[in-house]
């Protein structure tokens, strides 16, 4: 008789056994003893009940009590092909499947160590020593699988509403839901006496821009004060190099530019290009808290960072030309609204470029650590150490490439009368600031739904 018989006869005896007193097999007993120690789970199975499962292979055992430690083996191979059966047929959480599984295996091993030892496992009573403990340790397991699971799940849930750019909802209970619909009403009365726009509109985005300035000036004031103070240093410290070359040269004049002023709006202006480049790149992982509130966007938060910044160049500008001009260092500009408009351009240009820095940050963490390499190289090739009719004719088209280029050559030639450039075109950098600006917002909108909120 083979294993796989014995099996079919004890499941036979056993289902055809009275229900009405007679007498339970030994695993009866063993299953009281077994779960004294465990507390009860609501809503599992009753084949997960560690006596009956003990019950059931100490009934497959006593069907061949004579078999070898080969034979045992196989009706212990033949109960987990069995159960396997069972929990493909009845759709069983991977979790839950593999409890039963080391559940029965763990079994199967304190038998088999007991009988080695020579106790009678037929024994009316029997239980293992350790089954209580081993079942509560696979039982504490199965919860933490499982919980492990869910938490997954809302994981890749919240995953997938943020890529597609959509309300992550969270299922409540009824007196929740009742209490959350109560705060969103009073949430949308708030918002309306506050500036009568219904939340998630274009006006209330835009009616955000004004606190956002607020709270960033607010942290400048608290936290950055010595890098606000360094924003009229480094540009002093910058044009103070700059100058020295030339006049270590022996050079008091750049095509009828004097130097010191020469040096200034190539400094100045490339510090403010480079510091919006890189608060405009960095917010999105630094105002990654504002993102949570409905009104406010990547976008947003990007751009009035980079406004902040231009407009404290600007005053940056102010303070050196004014106090160079009082030392007679400094010479005025002919045309003041040139001159601002460039330096404003240049801004523009900066915040674009943050915006792709900061879009590509977004799925490649590591892009912003090259992001400095990226700057200097576009320094040297940006006419901010000189401009290209200072070069030979074949190198000048080379560095023309550049639009940056274009607009400091621009801005010296609104600033300065006697200074007017022939190779930079107001086209050429108008067209490539307008591009630079839509691939910054194409981008950011691709990366948006990558910006996890904290």
């Amino acid at each position: 008789m083979s294993n796989q018989d014995r099996i079919k006869n004890w499941r036979e005896r056993r289902a055809a056994r009275p229900a009405d007193g007679e007498a339970v097999n030994a695993g009866a007993a063993a299953s009281d003893a077994a779960q004294a120690g465990v507390h009860a789970r609501a809503g599992r199975r009753a084949s997960d009940d560690v006596g009956d499962v003990l019950s059931g292979v100490l009934d497959a055992l006593a069907s061949a009590p004579r078999e070898s430690v080969a034979g045992r083996r196989r009706v212990y191979d033949a109960l987990e092909s069995e159960l396997d059966a069972e929990l493909a047929r009845d759709g069983a959480p991977p979790e839950r499947a593999e409890f039963r599984r080391r559940q029965l295996r763990t079994i199967a091993r304190l038998l088999e160590a007991d009988i080695r030892a020579g106790v009678d496992v037929l024994a009316a009573g029997y239980a293992p020593v350790t089954l209580s403990a081993d079942n509560a340790r696979l039982m504490d397991g199965l919860d933490r699988r499982a919980q492990q699971r869910k938490q997954q799940e809302v994981r890749e849930a919240r995953r997938h509403a943020s890529r597609e750019d959509v309300a992550f909802e969270v299922a409540l209970q009824p007196q929740e839901a009742g209490e959350v619909a109560l705060l969103r009403e009073r949430l949308a009365d708030i918002h309306a006496r506050q500036h009568g726009a219904q939340p998630g509109t274009l006006q209330s985005r835009l009616a955000s821009i004004a606190p956002l300035l607020r709270l960033l000036l607010h942290i400048i004031q608290n936290e950055s004060r010595v890098a606000l103070l360094w924003s009229v240093v480094g540009p002093a410290v910058l044009l103070s190099l700059i100058s020295s070359l030339y006049f270590l040269m022996g050079t008091h004049y750049v095509l009828g530019m004097d130097v010191p002023t020469f040096s200034l709006l190539g400094a100045t202006t490339w510090i403010m290009f480079r510091q919006v480049v890189f608060r405009t790149s960095t917010s999105y992982v630094a105002a990654r808290g504002l993102i949570n509130l409905e009104a406010v966007t990547p976008l947003a938060v990007a751009a009035v960072q980079g406004c902040l910044f231009i407009g404290i160049y600007l005053g940056v500008y102010a303070i050196l030309i004014g106090a160079g001009h009082s030392l007679g260092l400094i010479t005025l500009p002919v045309r003041w609204s040139g001159a601002i408009a460039y330096v404003v351009m240049m801004g523009c240009a900066g915040v674009a470029m943050g915006l792709i820095f900061g879009s590509i940050a977004t799925r490649w963490r590591f892009f912003l650590r090259f992001a400095p390499v990226i700057e200097r190289c576009l320094e040297m090739f940006s006419s901010v150490f000189f401009v290209t009719e200072q070069l030979p004719e074949q190198y000048r088209k080379y560095f023309l490439w550049s639009p940056f280029a274009h607009g400091m050559q621009l801005l010296r030639s609104s600033y300065f009368a006697s200074y007017t450039s022939h190779d930079a075109s107001f086209t050429y950098f108008i067209t490539a600031l307008v591009f630079l600006c839509v691939l910054g917002v194409a981008m950011e909108r691709l990366a948006r739904p990558h910006v996890q909120p904290m």
